[in-house]
């Protein structure tokens, strides 16, 4: 593993400039096992120690994971779509299956579909006699256009036309029973990211001297125990086995602000050269702001967490 992580690291630099992923660190972590199924919470470990030194592969696996929950097992990588054109709200989702001789003929276009330019196997959200159901579909039946999005770069992020056959998985309920342990993940990833750029600043107010300023110990006390606290809460959330939709909730949203201050954070403390383009401090900063999007928006993480009260 720490073999892995070293070339995991050497080489998001450059996955980050060129907006392409890296067949090698995708042979390489299909090597290790990490696509075949393991427990939340281990998969949570999984992703936020990757998400240190590449936070585009770590999405690429989180997200794999995320269809592997549906189909149970799959010996390559996968990807889940679910996003239109209309956002990721389930009641506006134009995809439709058409029931043919015992199988599936799916038809539509997902957008922001994360592997989509290297996944084998997709999870497709369409609609079937009115109803939102699950289904795979394999890589020969669909077209995929690289997205140039400014965050999680070479994570194949993809715009795709689907027209071919697929099975049937399961109802909406498997697609959000997914969500829910994906969010989890994904907080892993975001509190992957706050530890790396709490790393980086660290070492540079070292360096620098400036950690001797009270103001500046006390802003990193203050960080260091926000990402304690948010630590704690996933890791009980990811060993646990409820089905609360509300907990992944406050997961994401928490590691995510937890996330967004860190980076915030780190490139106040390298100053101009914090924000260079292609600099770490720099990537950083785009992707913990992406974190508020990927998984579920902020803004509906709190409408979930607020149906509670």
């Amino acid at each position: 593993m720490d073999e892995f992580l070293k070339l995991a690291k050497v080489k998001f630099i450059k996955m980050d400039k060129t907006n392409r992923y890296d067949e090698e660190l995708l042979e390489y972590a299909k090597k290790l096992g990490l696509i075949k199924p393991m427990p939340l919470a281990e998969l949570c470990k999984v992703v936020e120690t990757i998400a240190k030194f590449n936070p585009s592969l770590a999405l690429s696996i989180s997200a794999h994971h995320l269809a592997l929950h549906c189909l149970k097992d799959c010996n390559d990588f996968c990807s889940f779509a679910l996003t239109e054109k209309s956002g990721s709200n389930v009641k506006e989702i134009e995809t439709v299956a058409e029931e043919t001789e015992g199988s599936y003929t799916i038809k539509g276009s997902k957008n922001f579909v994360t592997n989509g330019e290297f996944a084998e196997v997709f999870v497709i959200t369409a609609r079937h006699e009115g109803r939102v159901k699950v289904f795979a579909v394999n890589r020969e039946k669909i077209e995929a256009e690289r997205i140039d999005l400014n965050c999680f770069r070479g994570s194949g992020i993809s715009r795709i036309k689907i027209e071919g056959i697929g099975y049937e998985l399961g109802d909406l309920k498997l697609a959000m029973s997914a969500l829910n342990a994906g969010r989890v993940v994904f907080a892993s990833l975001a509190l992957g990211i706050a530890k790396r750029c709490i790393e980086l600043a660290l070492n540079r107010a070292k360096r620098l001297g400036i950690i001797d300023y009270r103001g500046i110990r006390w802003r990193f006390a203050d960080l260091k125990s926000d990402i304690e606290m948010v630590s704690s809460y996933v890791n009980s959330v990811a060993s646990s086995s409820s089905e609360d939709a509300i907990k992944p909730a406050i997961c994401k949203l928490k590691a995510c602000e937890v996330a967004k201050a860190c980076a915030d954070f780190a490139v106040e403390i390298f100053g101009a050269k914090g924000l260079i383009r292609h600099s770490i401090t720099e990537i950083l900063y785009r992707y913990a702001k992406a974190l508020d999007i990927g998984e579920g928006t902020s803004e509906i993480m709190r409408e979930i967490i607020s149906r509670s009260l």
